[in-house]
């Protein structure tokens, strides 16, 4: 009787304990997501009826770990443009909504943590930004702010300050969120597959002709994947194509050097099927300062091709070699002659960015402080026509006169600063990763012990060797923005943000490798038969 009736006062509080369980904030929230998805799915129209069941399951998968719209978002940077939401003035695609949604979740953790509470939306660092970085993107805010006062189109300007915004939030919002060496490598792996993604879609446009006539050149169509423009198409190849080269000419792993001479190839098939001129010089110039830097046995020949180019430059310019010889490489690029009236098929798009460089240096000239505000360049172009380039395109083709053109000189010094800002800190990680791999080679090269220690140091030198790689290929990947954007505009379809993502995973990089390395590892055994036969030859290939 007494056993009976423990039973049965026993039995709800065990099913009461395993409901308790599951029972969690997290998966409560997910069963209402999943409802309100399903009721969408089935009553709203189309599109929304996909659309917003998408974007509340994303909402809340970012709310609940924001990690998720850093993987995400080098996906969305291509893909995104295919569907986009109206806004006011604004047109927000998947790439904005992913970067509010990390701006949500990033506030919704400061306020968690502000209250004294452990947890809240993923898991955050402070300061894992360098301080000079914010300094000069809130200095180039600033500076499109002022120049807004000036604006012709205020709606103009607000779009291009919502997308610098939009850098502002993933560098500070995005960059704490970054908390291991695998969330860093798994978001260029997804870089990787987005860019191959856009390779293939190339092929395909190459193969069937699936493109505007304007596309055509000689008897072949210039691909263009998402973007709708070869150029910055083969911009945002290059920004992967770079990190592929870099991880297959430097990488120590040999898995990791085929792998990424594979999607060296195929992202490389892509680019040269855009015919992109400024794509090419990008990537031609990105390819030398990957095999000086990171080859540093080479350097005795680039010196020497260094002095066999000015030597070359000079006999041309004294006539020792006539000019003539050059003259079909001229026609070629289409900087022979150029004629802004009557310019020939091959002489047009070169004619048409000089007319727009000239354009954007007569609005600096002619408001030299404050420019015409910031986006605004395609909204005075009118008054500054030249030739027959008489339609804007929207950007000068080359962003130092276009920020002179619509921020003056203000904004011109303010973005020149947040470039050397870059620059500087991004040799400084490069240079802090080669130094460790140097010193962690050197202890392996010292140790004599024939004992598994050995083998644990030699995958730890694989491991910073790869993070170094790596490194260079994202210092390459920004250096290819820098070099296209002389000659024209990649800050287009969400690159920026894409740009910035890189940017915090090469900053990050730095502390999360050398805080591995500097890991204690399990403790030494005794040294096994495989140790000793194996512990020379690491050493030596080391």
């Amino acid at each position: 009787m007494t056993r009976e009736a423990g039973a049965t006062v026993s039995s709800p509080a065990r099913v009461g304990a395993a409901l308790r369980s599951p029972l969690t904030a997290a998966n409560a929230i997910g069963l209402l997501g999943a409802a309100l998805a399903l009721g969408c799915l089935f009553m709203l129209p189309a599109p929304w009826n996909i659309r917003l069941p998408l974007y509340l399951i994303l909402s809340i998968w970012v709310l609940l770990r924001p990690q998720v719209a850093l993987y995400l978002l080098p996906l969305s940077v291509p893909w995104g443009a295919l569907d986009y939401i109206g806004l006011g003035p604004l047109r927000l695609n998947s790439t904005d909504i992913l970067v509010i949604l990390l701006a949500a979740a990033w506030l919704a953790g400061h306020v968690l943590r502000s209250g004294h509470q452990s947890g809240g939306p993923g898991r955050y660092e402070r300061q894992a930004i360098p301080p000079l970085l914010l300094v000069g993107l809130v200095t180039l805010l600033m500076s499109m702010l002022v120049s807004l006062t000036v604006a012709i189109s205020v709606k103009s300007s607000l779009k291009e300050i919502f997308k610098w915004i939009e850098v502002l939030i993933i560098v500070v919002a995005g960059s704490g969120y970054i908390r291991t060496r695998r969330q860093a490598w798994t978001i260029v792996v997804f870089s990787l597959l987005a860019a191959l993604s856009q390779a293939a879609l190339g092929y395909y446009q190459e193969l069937f002709n699936i493109g505007p006539s304007s596309f055509v050149r000689g008897e072949s169509l210039r691909v263009y994947g998402t973007f709708n423009q070869p150029n910055p198409y083969a911009g945002y190849i290059n920004l992967s194509l770079t990190i592929a080269l870099a991880l297959a000419i430097t990488s120590r792993k040999k898995e990791t050097r085929w792998l990424a001479a594979g999607a060296s190839a195929l992202l490389a098939l892509a680019e040269f099927f855009s015919q992109s001129r400024g794509g090419w010089l990008a990537l031609l110039t990105a390819s030398l300062f990957i095999l000086l830097v990171g080859l540093p046995s080479l350097r005795p020949f680039w010196r020497v091709l260094i002095v066999g180019f000015w030597a070359l430059v000079e006999s041309i310019l004294i006539g020792i070699i006539p000019q003539h010889l050059f003259n079909p490489l001229l026609n070629f690029i289409g900087v022979n002659d150029i004629s802004f009236t009557h310019p020939t098929a091959q002489q047009y798009a070169t004619a048409e960015r000089l007319a727009h460089w000239l354009a954007g240096i007569h609005m600096f000239l002619d408001h030299p402080w404050l420019g015409v505000g910031i986006g605004n360049y395609g909204d005075a172009y009118p008054h500054y026509t030249v030739g027959i380039f008489v339609i804007p395109l929207g950007h000068a083709h080359n962003y130092f006169i276009n920020v002179a053109a619509e921020m003056g000189l203000l904004g011109l010094m303010a973005y020149t600063f947040f470039v050397l800002v870059i620059a500087g800190l991004s040799a400084r990680v490069y240079h802090r990763l080669r130094r460790a791999s140097r010193e962690l080679a050197a202890s392996l090269a010292a140790n004599r012990r024939l004992s598994v220690s050995a083998l644990r140091w030699h995958q730890r030198l694989e491991r910073i060797g790869d993070d170094q790689a790596l490194a260079l290929g994202i210092v390459a990947a920004l250096l290819t923005v820098l070099v296209h954007n002389m000659v024209d505009n990649l800050y287009v379809q969400g690159m920026a943000n894409l740009m910035a993502l890189l940017l915090i995973v090469l900053l990050r990089l730095e502390r999360l490798a050398l805080a591995e390395n500097q890991q204690p590892g399990p403790k030494e055994s005794s040294p096994t038969r495989a140790d000793i036969q194996s512990a020379p030859a690491l050493t030596a290939r080391t």
